[in-house]
């Protein structure tokens, strides 16, 4: 398959690795708007191009969008005249009720696509979803998310997308999506009980630096989440889930978003305590490529759209928070 890379920074660091290994993708274009500045090192048989709408005159089937949700649902709008395949970031636009128009077209074209939701890919997110369904410990009680990041912009006060909620940035769209996406993808189906947030203004810009919220789900079963902005140190990521028999902890402490963590496990009954480490990291620099690897693997077999119902979904509920 032919295959275009639309954008710089984490289409080059994230999924350029991927590309280059996987024998089923013959990447044939790099887009950038900042083509001329990257001082790209050239890759034989490539491409580069400045402007995204160039990328559908070439012979592509595959395009690949690693850009700012507003570039991303312009591309999305402009694909449905194409029908392209098509794996994107989330969120899928710049607010919910964009992405659901979107969505709801690319599904009725038929075209063939992949969210990357990059948690759902990742193998110890996966083996607590089958211990949760092997039902082992017994039901779940409930669960506490406490996810502390660092934002370099807006720790620098610097005017971006990633800070502006307008434009598909800030806490809630970039970091509390991947929460609610592995909360239902863990626990099914979520309502919005309650939220509390802190704001803080940057350059008139009210950025969201604490979001609290109280999920339940339809199986009767309760979380909090606690997600803020830090200002200095390593991110700091951890899920507890508390079962009739025992408890799953999933933790990381690292400058790296999924390279490190640490599975544990126990069992009131057998009073079994088990740890499990994140495999196959030796592959990449950036730890996400090697779930951008296991998705692209999927995707070559066949996608699934359920990502893109999880993203959705999350965002429904971002909405409701103001």
């Amino acid at each position: 398959m032919n295959v275009a890379l639309v954008g710089s920074n984490f289409g080059l660091k994230g999924y350029l690795p991927v590309l280059k290994i996987i024998k089923e993708f013959n990447l044939k274009i790099i887009c950038s708007r900042n083509i001329n500045r990257l001082n790209l090192k050239k890759i034989n048989g490539v491409k580069y191009l400045s402007e995204w709408k160039d990328v559908f005159k070439k012979n592509i089937d595959v395009l690949i969008l690693a850009v700012p949700p507003k570039i991303q649902e312009e591309i999305l709008i402009y694909n449905l005249n194409y029908k392209k395949k098509i794996i994107f970031e989330k969120p899928i636009s710049c607010n919910f009720q964009k992405s659901n128009r979107i969505v709801n077209q690319m599904i009725k074209k038929k075209i063939k696509l992949e969210l990357n939701l990059t948690y759902l890919n990742h193998s110890l997110f996966k083996k607590v979803k089958k211990i949760i369904y092997k039902s082992d410990l017994g039901s779940v009680v409930n669960y506490n998310i406490d996810w502390r990041i660092v934002s370099y912009d807006f720790n620098k006060r610097k005017i971006s997308w990633k800070i502006d909620e307008t434009k598909g940035g800030g806490l809630k769209n970039i970091f509390l999506t991947h929460i609610l996406s592995y909360c239902e993808y863990f626990f099914g189906k979520m309502n919005l009980i309650s939220y509390k947030i802190e704001k803080k203004k940057i350059k008139g810009i009210n950025f969201k630096k604490k979001i609290l919220c109280k999920l339940s789900h339809l199986n009767f079963v309760e979380g909090k989440i606690f997600l803020i902005a830090k200002q200095k140190g390593a991110q700091y990521h951890k899920i507890v889930i508390k079962f009739e028999n025992g408890y799953i902890q999933l933790f990381t402490k690292s400058k790296d978003w999924t390279k490190d963590f640490v599975l544990k496990t126990y069992n009131k009954k057998t009073k079994k305590l088990k740890f499990y480490k994140t495999m196959n990291n030796q592959f990449f620099e950036d730890g996400r490529s090697n779930q951008i690897y296991s998705m692209l693997r999927n995707f070559i077999k066949k996608p699934k759209n359920e990502n893109l119902i999880y993203c959705l979904n999350a965002e429904k509920i971002n909405k409701k928070i103001i």
